[in-house]
């Protein structure tokens, strides 16, 4: 049975099908710092990431980074067969089927920058059941608190071709996070964990030749934002099409998730606004128009807003594609807020439309393959 993100958030279905299908799969939605951990799933398919963007102060130059303890875009997971190791939840099994990756996107004016996607084997995970700490051969995240605050230190130490070698780091402050707890303590089948829609972000980018000699060097601040998803099953049979987006305002930070948008035109989303350490959760209405492909065939709209209740409006357009696969366009979008007072706010964000459904056709497996890189000397592309 197909379940879409639709029946985590509650999109577009009655309540007693949310009940069912919640009871049925133990489905949930946080905002909850003790639960950003590694939850060393046993089943199959079982996979989660920590999820970071963030955007400059001028709104030009984004950064993606995500650590994964099996990277679902991988033809590997796509591919690998029942598990006939458990996971070792202290530290990695090597022969456990699993496929860590690291991701990084750095793009100015919403052309790419730098971009590296990289696989290890198991053996080179390590994550904790206590904290957020990960690593991923040498790149890692730990969970940060000082007297000025508490977040993420997110470092990041991967090939950047054959010949040269990226070093990143960065310090997510979080300014709104931790907002919404339940019961689930991490053992829910599929979990949407938002640890922290806004923090102050802060780091730098560093280009080394093969001398270890320093050859480019970026500093960074703006804005951003950390999630953290797991699931049981495979992301292709739980999810069909999942469009979203997050957009920092003065005063408070917008979310929305729109699901199957692909071939609804019309239909229900989510959205949620975090102002002054709360969170509020609306149901909306959606209209998408102006539907365009992407070279890799996704389709997805240029022009979306969402009616949620009390008045509340959020309007997005996409301006500048930052990055287009098989299986994600990623664009900076234009994003207008109104909320009750009537004030409308307006900056840039970033929204993404994900296909995991792409992944059945192995044409595309093969050609996304070429650009993970996984013998620590760059990939083909």
């Amino acid at each position: 049975m197909l379940v879409s993100f639709a029946s985590i958030l509650g999109l577009g279905i009655s309540m007693e099908e949310i009940t069912e299908k919640v009871a049925a799969r133990n489905m949930a939605f946080v905002s909850s710092v003790s639960d950003d951990v590694w939850h060393a799933r046993q089943d199959e398919k079982a996979f989660e990431w920590w999820y970071f963007d963030a955007l400059s102060d001028d709104g030009r130059e984004a950064v993606v980074i995500t650590f994964n303890d099996n990277y679902v875009f991988s033809p590997r997971y796509f591919e690998s067969p029942t598990l006939q190791q458990p996971v070792n939840a202290i530290a990695g099994d090597h022969k456990a089927l699993r496929f860590p990756a690291v991701t990084f996107l750095y793009s100015v004016d919403g052309k790419i920058v730098f971009k590296t996607v990289n696989e290890f084997g198991f053996d080179q995970f390590v994550g904790s059941r206590g904290s957020a700490d990960c690593s991923i051969g040498r790149s890692s995240i730990s969970a940060k608190s000082a007297s000025y605050g508490s977040g993420h230190i997110v470092t990041v130490d991967v090939p950047l071709g054959p010949d040269k070698r990226l070093r990143a780091a960065f310090e997510w402050l979080t300014v709104e996070g931790d907002l919404m707890h339940d019961t689930a303590e991490g053992q829910a089948g599929f979990l949407w964990n938002m640890v922290s829609p806004r923090s102050d972000v802060s780091g730098r980018i560093e280009v080394l030749d093969q001398t270890g000699k320093s050859k480019q060097l970026i500093h960074y601040r703006g804005t951003g934002y950390h999630d953290h998803v797991s699931g049981t099953d495979a992301l292709n049979e739980i999810l069909n099409c999942r469009q979203w987006g997050r957009a920092h305002f003065n005063d408070c930070t917008a979310v929305y998730c729109v699901v199957d948008t692909e071939s609804v035109g019309h239909g229900a989303a989510r959205l949620i606004v975090t102002r002054d350490r709360t969170i509020s959760m609306r149901s909306a209405d959606v209209g998408a128009t102006r539907f365009q492909r992407d070279l890799h065939g996704i389709r997805y709209p240029q022009r979306i807003v969402l009616d949620g209740e009390d008045d509340v409006c959020l309007r997005a357009k996409p301006v500048e594609t930052i990055e287009s696969t098989f299986y994600n366009v990623r664009s900076l979008s234009e994003m207008t807020l109104t909320l009750n007072d009537g004030k409308p706010r307006k900056t840039i964000g970033i929204s993404e439309i994900v296909s995991p459904k792409n992944m059945k056709y192995k044409l595309f497996r093969w050609l996304s393959d070429l650009q993970i890189d996984r013998k620590e000397g760059g990939s083909h592309f």
